[in-house]
């Protein structure tokens, strides 16, 4: 991988972190989130098959694919996670409240 692809790789990385923090974290609303995740991965994995001396159907195409996939599951793992996290709040709500009465 050349340097300017590398470095536009690592900001794609970069992107998915964000993505997977600010679903656990609720930084931001899930469905904005999940819209601003998914089109810069395919921007970016778009510009690194470009950098890749790749042809331009080709990298649109890599860059819908891969970009998606690896959004679209970096946001599953997220939001799996996340509602696990909740549901296991809820359980504990609801029995401190049980166990007051």
């Amino acid at each position: 991988m050349q340097g300017f692809a590398l470095l536009l790789f690592a900001v794609f990385a970069l992107v998915l972190a964000g993505t997977y923090l600010s679903i656990r974290r609720e930084w931001f609303k899930p469905g904005i989130t999940a819209a601003v995740s998914i089109v810069l991965s395919m921007i970016l994995m778009t510009l690194v098959s470009l950098a890749q001396n790749n042809l331009a159907i080709q990298a649109i195409i890599v860059g819908v694919l891969v970009g998606g996939l690896f959004s679209s599951a970096t946001l599953a793992v997220a939001w799996y996670f996340h509602r696990n996290e909740l549901r296991a709040r809820y359980m504990a709500e609801r029995e401190q409240n049980t166990g007051a009465d």
